[in-house]
């Protein structure tokens, strides 16, 4: 299944604007999940580049909360959701630091 087609089986609908932040051409549910993961940790470090009050940071931080939360429902739709998830985890902390 393509990305886009993944999540437009989502429900409720995710918003238009996060069609920006999405992978094209990633397709097993493992794969789709470790993308997510790596959009949400770079929407995360864009968000801490504007600390405070700014409206794009507050966006790339709610951008950063989406991803994260469909890359644990994509992990869970793997052959190994606890090992994916676990994948999604270390490298947020590792690569987050």
């Amino acid at each position: 299944m393509s990305p886009d087609r993944w999540l437009d089986a989502r429900r409720p609908t995710p918003p238009d604007a996060l069609r920006g932040h999405f992978p094209g051409g990633v397709g097993a549910p493992a794969s789709l999940a470790d993308e997510l993961g790596g959009r949400a940790l770079e929407a995360l470090r864009r968000s801490l580049r504007t600390p405070g009050r700014v409206r794009e940071s507050a966006f790339d931080l709610l951008a950063a909360d989406a991803l994260l939360t469909y890359a644990c429902e994509a992990a869970l739709e793997s052959p190994d959701p606890e090992g994916v998830l676990g994948a999604i985890l270390r490298r947020i902390v590792v690569e987050g630091e």
